[in-house]
C-alpha cells in the first residue's frame, strides 16, 4: 500500500511520495517538496499569509494579527436604516429554526436550514402546549414516509414507539430496522381483559394505590366491552344493558381473582347467559340481549382471536411494537372494528405509564377508529392523558373531512372527534386537494399563502404548524433509510416478510450517521 505523506504549502497544496516511482522522478519530487516546504516556512515567518490550522501551529494556527484568535469586538459607527433595507442587506435577519434540540426531519424551505423536531423538547421550551399530533395528506404525497422517518429517528434518539394499526404491513421493515417487535392479531390470541402493566404513579405523579389501580382496570374493561356491544348493535346501549355488562364483568373478574388469574371474555359471556335469579324482567332482557350480541366476539370471523388467555406478551421495554393488522382485511367491517378496539385497548393498557420513558403512539388510517363511538371515546381519553404520561399521540388522516365520519354535525361523537383536533397542538399538512381546502383552512387557521402552498405541494413537502408558527419542511431521507421508510419500496419488500419472524432475527444495523446534510438526527 502506498505511503502518502502530506506536505503543507501556502495554498494548501500537498505532495505525495510514491515508493514505486522511478529514481529520477522520486528525486524531482523530493526536490520540489523541499522547495515547497522552504517557501511555506518563509511565508509563515514573515506573516504574509493566514495559514490553515494544522499540527505544527496547533488548533489556532500561527499567531498573527487579525487571524480571529483574539477578541471579536466590532468597532463601527452606528447606522440607522429601515427594516426593509436591513432585511435585504443581511440574510441573517430571516427567520431561523426553533432552536430546540430534536431529530432532523429535513430542510426548512423558508430559509431556516435544517428542521429539527422533538415534541417533548418543544413542550419543555413552551413552544407547544401538548404532545399530540395530527398529520393530514393526500394519498401518495409522503405523509406516511414522514411519520416513519419521525418515529425511527425518535426511537434512535432514545424514545419508544407503538404503531396501533398497520393495515398494509408498511411498518414491518421499520420494526426490523429498529430491533422491535411485531404482534399480529389473528395469528396470536390476545386477551383484551388483561389488567395491563401497572404504573408506579398516577396521572399526577403520586404513588398509585391498589384501590386506584383496581378502579382504572375496571373502567378500562367496562369501556371495552361496552364499545364492542355498541359496534355490534350500531346504537347506544340502554341503561339495563349497561348494568348487565357491569354485573357480568364484575362477576367474571371476581371469579378470576379468586383463582389468581386474568378474566377472559368467554367467562363474561357465561355470566351474561346466566343472570342472577333476583333480577327483574327488564334487567333480564338486558342480559339476554347482551349475551346474544357479544357472542360474536368469540365465534364467526373473530373466533380464536380474543376468546382465551393471551399467546402474546406486550414488551413495554421494546424500542418499537407494531400491531400488524394486515391480516384483518378478510373479516367483516364490524369484526374489524372490534379487533381494532380490542388490540388497541390491550396495547394502551401497557403503555399508560411513565415507568418506561416517553413514547410515541401512531394511529395510522385514523379514520377507521373515528367511525366507532367507543373507540373514539377511548382515543379522546388517551389524548387527555398524553401530557400526564408523556405520550405523543399521532393521528394520521387523509383529510379533515374524515372527522365527519364520527357522526352528524352537532352530535356528541362529532364533538369528540373535533376535540382530537383541538387537543393536537402539532399539525402537519401535506398536499390537499382544492375541494378540501375550505375545511382545512377554517379548522387550522391557514393563511391565503399557506393554502396556495398546500395545494401546490409535491411529494415530501409539508406545512408544520407548531404553537402558532409555520414551517415549510421538505422531508429528507438518507440512502439506507429510503428503502425502509419509502412506502412503495417498503411494501414491495414487506409482502414477503413473515410478521412472526420480525424481531426474532438479527435487527438491521441502524444507519451510522443520521446527522448528515441529508436529514439527520441532531442529538
Amino acid at each position: 500500500m502506498r505511503d502518502l505523506t502530506e506536505v503543507p504549502e501556502e495554498f494548501g497544496l500537498v505532495s505525495f511520495q510514491d515508493p514505486d516511482d522511478e529514481p529520477e522522478v522520486a528525486r524531482i519530487n523530493r526536490k520540489t517538496a523541499r522547495r515547497m516546504r522552504q517557501q511555506f516556512d518563509r511565508e509563515v515567518k514573515r506573516k504574509r499569509i493566514n495559514y490553515i490550522p494544522g499540527p505544527i501551529y496547533g488548533s489556532g494556527g500561527a499567531a498573527r494579527a487579525h487571524n480571529l484568535r483574539g477578541g471579536l469586538d466590532v468597532l463601527a459607527n452606528l447606522r440607522r436604516s429601515t427594516s426593509y433595507t436591513v432585511a435585504a442587506a443581511y440574510p441573517l435577519v430571516a427567520s431561523g429554526s426553533l432552536g430546540v434540540p430534536g431529530v432532523c426531519m429535513g430542510t426548512d424551505e423558508t430559509g431556516g436550514g435544517g428542521f429539527f423536531f422533538d415534541p417533548w423538547e418543544l413542550y419543555n421550551h413552551k413552544i407547544v402546549s401538548g404532545f399530540s399530533m395530527l398529520v393530514l395528506g393526500s394519498i401518495g404525497k409522503g405523509k406516511s414516509t414522514m411519520v416513519k422517518s419521525l418515529v425511527a429517528r425518535l426511537v434512535l434518539a432514545g424514545r419508544r414507539a407503538v404503531i396501533m394499526t398497520d393495515k398494509k404491513g408498511e411498518w414491518l421493515l421499520v420494526a426490523r430496522f429498529l430491533g422491535g417487535k411485531v404482534i399480529t392479531p389473528g395469528q396470536r390470541r390476545i386477551n383484551p381483559l388483561e389488567e395491563g402493566i401497572r404504573p408506579s404513579t398516577d396521572a399526577e405523579g403520586n404513588p398509585l394505590t391498589d384501590q386506584m389501580w383496581k378502579r382504572m382496570v375496571r373502567s378500562r374493561r367496562l369501556s371495552l366491552i361496552t364499545s364492542c356491544a355498541q359496534i355490534l348493535e350500531d346504537r347506544k346501549l340502554h341503561a339495563n344493558e349497561h348494568k348487565a355488562i357491569r354485573m357480568a364483568v364484575d362477576k367474571a373478574v371476581g371469579t378470576a381473582e379468586g383463582e389468581k388469574r386474568q378474566p377472559i371474555i368467554p367467562e363474561v359471556l357465561k355470566d351474561l347467559e346466566n343472570p342472577p335469579e333476583d333480577v327483574n324482567e327488564r334487567l333480564r332482557a338486558g342480559f339476554e340481549e347482551m349475551s346474544a350480541t357479544l357472542s360474536r366476539m368469540v365465534d364467526g370471523d373473530l373466533e380464536g382471536m380474543f376468546d382465551g388467555t393471551s399467546d402474546e406478551t406486550f414488551d413495554p421495554s421494546a424500542p418499537i411494537v407494531v400491531l400488524n393488522t394486515r391480516g384483518l382485511d378478510g373479516i367483516s367491517e364490524d369484526g374489524k372494528k372490534i379487533a381494532y378496539a380490542c388490540t388497541q385497548s390491550w396495547a394502551e393498557a401497557a403503555v399508560t405509564s411513565r415507568d418506561y420513558g416517553q413514547r410515541i403512539l401512531v394511529y395510522e388510517e385514523g379514520a377507521e377508529a373515528l367511525g366507532d363511538p367507543g373507540s373514539l371515546s377511548r382515543m379522546v381519553t388517551q389524548w387527555k392523558l398524553a401530557r400526564d404520561y408523556g405520550i405523543c399521540n399521532v393521528l394520521v388522516l387523509h383529510k379533515l373531512g374524515d372527522l365527519n365520519m364520527a357522526g352528524d354535525v352537532g352530535s356528541k361523537t362529532h364533538a369528540e372527534a373535533l376535540s382530537l383536533l383541538g387537543d393536537s397542538d402539532i399539525r402537519v399538512v401535506y398536499h390537499q386537494n382544492p375541494d378540501q381546502m375550505k375545511a382545512t383552512r377554517e379548522a387550522l387557521d391557514l393563511t391565503d399563502r399557506e393554502c396556495e402552498k398546500v395545494q401546490e405541494f409535491g411529494t415530501g413537502f409539508g406545512l408544520w404548524k407548531l404553537g402558532g408558527r409555520s414551517f415549510l419542511v421538505r422531508n429528507v431521507m438518507t440512502k439506507p433509510e429510503r428503502s425502509i421508510f419509502d412506502t412503495d419500496a417498503a411494501l414491495k419488500t414487506a409482502r414477503d416478510e413473515e410478521a412472526d419472524d420480525v424481531g426474532k432475527d438479527e435487527p438491521v444495523q441502524p444507519i451510522e450517521e443520521i446527522g448528515s446534510s441529508e436529514g439527520a438526527e441532531h442529538r
